[in-house]
C-alpha cells in the first residue's frame, strides 16, 4: 500500500472504520502519498467527480462493492476485507463488470448489480424497446443478465453486448447497493473488457 501515490479510502462512520482510515493515512503519508476520502459513496454517474487513485481500500465488508466499483472505473486494484478463510492470506480474484455511459458522455461502472426502480424503456438490440417498471443488470463472465419487470411479469435473459435504456422521469438507481436519484436521459450498458482486480484481506 505504501508504494501507491493516491489511495482512495471508503469508510463507514463507526469508530473502527475511522481508526482504519487514520492508520492508512499515516502509512501512505509516511511514504509521500496521500489518501482520497470517498464518503459518501458516489451515486450513478458521479464517479468522474472523484479524484483518480491508483489503489482503493474499503474499511469494512459492507463497502466492498463500492470499492470494487471505483477500482473497475479506474482499472486499479481494490483491497477489501475477506470472509475469513486462511488467516492473513491475500486472495487475488478477477471479476466482470459492466460500464454504463449516457448521451452526455458520462460514465460509470457496475460490479455487482444495477437496479433501476421506476419506469424505463430498454432494448438489447434484438427487439424494439419495451417498458419496464424495474430493470436489473448483473455482470457475468459471459456479459450480463438482464431482469425486467412490467405489469406483474418478470423476464430474465442473458446479454453479451450493449443494453440501451431510456429514462423519461427521475427514478431511483441502486448501483452496487448504493441508492440515489438519477435524471432523465439515454444510457448504454456494455460488458467491460477490464475485469476488477480484487484483493481480499482475510484474518
Amino acid at each position: 500500500m505504501t508504494d501507491f501515490e493516491a489511495v482512495a479510502v471508503l469508510r463507514g462512520f463507526d469508530k473502527t472504520s475511522r481508526a482504519t482510515r487514520d492508520a492508512i493515512n499515516d502509512a501512505v503519508r509516511e511514504h509521500g502519498g496521500h489518501i482520497i476520502d470517498v464518503t459518501p459513496v458516489p451515486g450513478l454517474g458521479e464517479l468522474a467527480a472523484v479524484p483518480v487513485a491508483d489503489l482503493v481500500v474499503a474499511t469494512n465488508r459492507a463497502l466492498a462493492p463500492a470499492a470494487e466499483r471505483l477500482a473497475a472505473y479506474w482499472n486499479v486494484p481494490a483491497v477489501v476485507l475477506g470472509d475469513g478463510g486462511e488467516h492473513g492470506r491475500l486472495v487475488r480474484t478477477r471479476q466482470p463488470a459492466v460500464f454504463v455511459s449516457n448521451e452526455t458522455g458520462g460514465q460509470d461502472v457496475v460490479v455487482r448489480q444495477l437496479r433501476l426502480l421506476g419506469p424505463v424503456t430498454w432494448t438489447d438490440g434484438t427487439a424494439p424497446a419495451r417498458p419496464a417498471e424495474e430493470l436489473v443488470l448483473k455482470p457475468t463472465i459471459e456479459g450480463m443478465v438482464v431482469t425486467a419487470q412490467y405489469a406483474g411479469t418478470s423476464v430474465t435473459r442473458p446479454a453479451s453486448r450493449m443494453i440501451e435504456v431510456e429514462i423519461t422521469d427521475e427514478i431511483v438507481a441502486e448501483i452496487d447497493g448504493h441508492a440515489g436519484l438519477v435524471g432523465t436521459g439515454r444510457y448504454e450498458a456494455r460488458p467491460t473488457t477490464r475485469p476488477v482486480c480484487r484483493v481480499a484481506v482475510n484474518g
